[in-house]
Order: C-alpha cells, then sequence, then structure tokens
C-alpha cells in the first residue's frame, strides 16, 4: 500500500496522508461496486484479506472505508 500512496504523492504532489484518504475512497468505491473482489482489493492494498467492515484490524483502509460506510 505504501508504494501506491508514494506513487500518488509523487504524480500528483498531494501530501501522503491525503493521498492515503484518496487510496481508501477509491476502494472502498471499487468494493461496493464489485463486492465479490473486496477480499482482492484488500489483499493488494495490504488488508490480507480482511473486509472492510472490520474495524480495529490495524489496517487504514478497512479503518477508513468502514468510516465512510463501505
Amino acid at each position: 500500500m505504501n508504494e501506491l500512496i508514494n506513487q500518488i504523492v509523487e504524480k500528483t504532489g498531494i501530501p501522503a496522508d491525503k493521498a492515503q484518504q484518496v487510496l481508501g475512497v477509491v476502494a472502498g468505491y471499487v468494493k461496493q461496486k464489485f463486492p465479490q473482489f473486496g477480499g482482492q482489493i484488500d489483499s493488494v492494498l495490504g488488508g490480507g484479506g480482511q473486509q472492510s467492515g472490520n474495524t480495529g484490524s490495524g489496517n487504514p483502509l478497512g479503518d477508513l472505508g468502514s468510516k465512510l460506510g463501505f
């Protein structure tokens, strides 16, 4: 996940914390539209295959996704 965040920072110039938020929103959107791929998305982004509704997982995307309703 850090590699993707770094690429977003390099290509857009936005701060890393904002890039992480953007990535969380995009991942949540994709998982909402294609729930059958939720585990794969989490796996690619470092979630270890946990579903987005889990909180307290230590996965910033999962935590952010649950806060955003994904």
